[in-house]
């Protein structure tokens, strides 16, 4: 604090980046936010009206700069006595609700919609897109945030910057997820769980990664974390922080040790290929278990399966814990992207293939087993809507697709198709059409 002598006011300093969970730089009248993926802005007045409401300090009293060590300073002059945790209070409260209105997905440039329980109003569970999934297994998926930022031609889900049917995008709020998960395990009377991070989207973009992994391994029953990942985001540091957290596996997708195919099968003209394959090296000999997933387009990368497996075997030659490699057939969805021409294989074709690389190359398990990964079938959690039931429900966001809502009832979440985003606040009736393994679709009775 600093005193201006010619009006007898002292000069409060609030350095932004130190109170603020964001990066932050000043561009024009706003103050851009950024946190991973997450990126959104607020106008520099709206913060200074909300100061000045609750504080009755002139506006022009107040003014935001960068130092030179790129801090947002925020300055305010005034003669009057305040409580400075009420102003950083007022700050902070007010990017808590206006940044949701601007942010997005960096990824993709979608609207990015941050998923709380003071929005959402019930569990996690129900949404295919986000939150818990429970399939009535000992394996519990875990799904953070959606987006992308590959373009894969053969994308079941038809994601990433060039998706043609995603609207929108969201990311849940890190609490939020723990507490549906040990309500999930709980219910499930589980003594032995395995938190899987996957989902429609990269899960190492989420922007809290860390710690989410950190708060699912401080959870006695989670015996195993692993996740699904694409590479794009791994780093040294990164791997670092993940094995101090406690994660216990990553799914590593690379369909190909080949550059220029590497990014034709990436849809990105910038796939790192050597960075990712450095990195799963790295991952190798850390604590961390490595299983390299290819997909397996035939005609299309049929010889690289060949070279992923010798590059497996000789970078994670000892299957200790966990199988290393985990061969996928390629599959035609009727909701993704799918390669012209191709058809997917048989899987009694492909497992013979399969057992036919293990003897070549002297590989194991190539023929995945749930046993292998210590998967077992466990009651599920309570369904509480049947197919053809009608439920009175609370229209609470738009959905990813057109024309689709999400809404709430009997403490699910529901996929509502073929409606107005109009009805977002209102009461709806809801013909439920979906209800396997808890995830429901719905459509307007």
């Amino acid at each position: 604090m600093s005193q201006d002598r010619s009006n007898k006011k002292s000069i409060i300093e609030f350095n932004l980046s130190e109170i603020i969970p964001y990066s932050l730089t000043l561009e024009n009248s706003q103050l851009i936010l950024k946190k991973g993926i997450m990126s959104g802005n607020i106008k520099i007045e709206s913060l200074l009206l909300e100061i000045n409401k609750f504080f009755s300090i002139d506006i022009n009293d107040m003014y935001l700069e960068t130092d030179e060590r790129s801090n947002v300073i925020l300055f305010i002059r005034s003669s009057s006595k305040f409580n400075l945790d009420d102003i950083i209070s007022v700050l902070i409260e007010t990017v808590s609700r206006e940044l949701p209105i601007t942010l997005i997905n960096s990824d993709t440039k979608k609207p990015l919609i941050y998923l709380t329980k003071e929005l959402v109003g019930a569990p996690l569970i129900g949404s295919l897109y986000f939150g818990i999934i429970d399939r009535g297994t000992n394996l519990i998926q875990i799904r953070s945030i959606t987006g992308c930022p590959l373009n894969c031609p053969f994308c079941s889900v038809d994601e990433g910057p060039a998706s043609k049917t995603k609207l929108n995008d969201f990311i849940v709020d890190p609490d939020y997820l723990i507490e549906t998960y040990n309500q999930v395990i709980e219910e499930k009377e589980l003594k032995n769980a395995e938190a899987h991070l996957d989902g429609q989207g990269e899960p190492m973009s989420y922007p809290y990664l860390v710690d989410l992994v950190e708060k699912l391994s401080s959870n006695p029953i989670t015996k195993v974390i692993s996740i699904q990942t694409n590479g794009w985001y791994l780093n040294e540091k990164l791997i670092d922080e993940l094995e101090e957290a406690g994660l216990s596996r990553i799914n590593l997708s690379i369909n190909t040790l080949e550059l220029s195919k590497g990014k034709k099968l990436s849809g990105r003209g910038d796939y790192p290929l050597q960075k990712i394959l450095e990195m799963a090296e790295y991952i190798a000999e850390s604590k961390i278990a490595l299983l390299l997933a290819p997909v397996w387009i035939p005609s299309v990368n049929d010889e690289d399966m060949e070279s992923i497996i010798e590059f497996s075997v000789k970078i994670n030659p000892k299957e200790e814990r966990y199988p290393t490699l985990g061969l996928q057939n390629y599959l035609v969805h009727s909701q993704g992207r799918n390669i012209k021409g191709i058809r997917s294989k048989k899987f009694s074709e492909f497992n013979s293939q399969l057992r036919a690389f293990e003897k070549k190359f002297g590989a194991k398990n190539l023929v995945l087993k749930p046993y292998m990964f210590n998967n077992f079938k466990t009651k599920m959690i309570s369904q509480p809507m049947k197919i053809n039931e009608k439920v009175l429900a609370k229209a609470i966001f738009p959905g990813r697709t057109e024309n689709e809502i999400f809404a709430v009832a009997k403490n699910r979440l529901i996929h509502v198709v073929n409606a107005s985003n109009s009805l977002v606040g209102k009461k709806i009736e809801v013909k439920i059409i979906r209800n396997k393994h808890n995830i429901y679709f719905g459509k307007i009775a």
